[in-house]
């Protein structure tokens, strides 16, 4: 054994000891278990200071300095100390590394967690108690056996705890990282669109030819346009459900937007672009880096990414997915420039990868051109989906009809004949 390990490791802890109590003095809201673990780190370092003292005094060749050495042993008490302090420092802080300027730091510990800390640090302060009495060797070297067995079979529990904290922590810095790449949440407007669908109706989109070629052919491209109120935006959704439930896994990636036209200054091609490398980043944290890489550029500068950064992130994403299926809603409902930007890039993207792409539209000539080659599916109301959605609203209508089976008959007729696709 090294002759300065005990003195060392005392530095070590008594530095990492600093730290601690100065994040602990930070504390927002601070409660009493905070102030007791600081009382008792405080009493600690005051007789590690003087055990040091005594190490670096000492004479090496002298049995009780032979046995002090026995407090710095690896996973012994000095270093399961040091854990517990670590375990502090990990859970207030971002991972050990400092908050933001202005940032509370925030007690998050449950009564066992303190309970366990507080424990270690009384063992140790009882070891160093009797190290300093320097005249009962063989209680001191007994003593230290004697914990060093019992951290042994707390080594697993005090890991255990620390990877929770830092899966919880990764967990958090993966949602700011997402949050900060696009705060958009289409998968929120997707879930408030399928839940109003009536149930049956679609299935004569999910079943078309060109529906079933487009999900198999690699790089295919489905256009689907349609009359305004044709239900577009609602087959948009029932194409992302059918997606999402039977293709996307770890090799298929499934990312969509909703276009609307009250958003048209904030839906340009930059942010799309982001909106669809969030969504494929969000179903596969392990391809994260890009992103990370991304931030890492610009958040100490508070500057946000080009389209060409984001370009060049959302590609190196799509390497990693053998096949993605990409849906977007309501093409007509964006700016003419940020469309033909926006479409350029998916078409960059798609070379050399297999992106197969869903679009829908009102009839627009300029749009139609571009998806001239795609396959194509025009969106009208079909008589059985007005059928279905009219007897699912059968309670809203007047009781008279309710109770009269003919009459509930003859209104959908009607409301099918009127609607004239829409």
């Amino acid at each position: 054994m090294e002759p300065l390990s005990a003195v060392a490791s005392i530095i070590a802890v008594l530095q990492l000891s600093a730290k601690v109590l100065t994040y602990l003095n930070d504390v927002k809201d601070a409660p009493r278990d905070r102030t007791q673990c600081a009382v008792e780190i405080l009493n600690l370092c005051s007789l590690l200071y003087k055990l040091r003292d005594h190490v670096e005094k000492g004479d090496p060749m002298q049995p009780w300095y032979t046995a002090v050495q026995g407090l710095a042993v690896k996973n012994g008490p000095l270093d399961q100390f040091k854990q517990a302090l670590e375990t502090l420092q990990t859970k207030m802080t971002d991972g050990g590394r400092l908050k933001k300027a202005g940032e509370a730091l925030v007690w998050k510990f449950k009564k066992e967690e303190v309970a366990r800390i507080l424990d270690r640090i009384e063992r140790l302060k009882s070891l160093v108690e009797i190290a300093l009495q320097m005249d009962h060797l063989r209680k001191l070297s007994q003593a230290i056996k004697d914990d060093t067995s019992f951290v042994r079979t707390q080594i697993p529990i005090i890991r255990s705890g620390v990877d929770e904290i830092r899966q919880d922590q990764d967990s958090v810095r993966h949602r700011k990282l997402l949050e900060w790449i696009s705060p958009t949440d289409y998968p929120a407007q997707q879930s408030d669109i399928i839940k109003r669908r009536q149930e049956g109706t679609g299935q004569w989109f999910l079943d078309a030819p060109e529906m079933t070629r487009w999900l198999s052919e690699a790089r295919g491209t489905l256009f689907c346009p349609g009359i305004p109120g044709a239900g577009k935006t609602m087959v948009a959704a029932i194409a992302i459900d059918h997606l999402l439930k039977s293709v996307q896994d770890n090799s298929h990636g499934v990312a969509y937007v909703y276009y609307n036209y009250k958003a048209q200054e904030e839906q340009d091609a930059s942010t799309m672009l982001a909106a669809i490398l969030k969504q494929l980043v969000q179903a596969q944290p392990s391809m994260l880096d890009p992103v990370e890489r991304l931030h890492n550029r610009h958040a100490n500068r508070g500057t946000r990414p080009s389209l060409e950064e984001v370009f060049g992130t959302l590609r190196d994403v799509l390497a990693r997915y053998p096949t993605v299926h990409i849906v977007i809603d309501a093409l007509d409902e964006c700016q003419k420039s940020s469309r033909s930007q926006f479409l350029d890039k998916l078409r960059d993207l798609r070379t050399g990868r297999d992106i197969r792409l869903m679009a829908t539209s009102r009839i627009i000539p300029e749009i139609v051109d571009e998806f001239s080659d795609a396959l194509r599916v025009e969106v009208q109301a079909s008589k059985d989906d007005v059928k279905r959605f009219v007897a699912g609203q059968t309670d809203r209508l007047p009781k008279c009809i309710q109770r009269d089976p003919e009459l509930q008959g003859m209104v959908q007729e009607k409301i099918v004949e009127a609607v004239g696709g829409m």
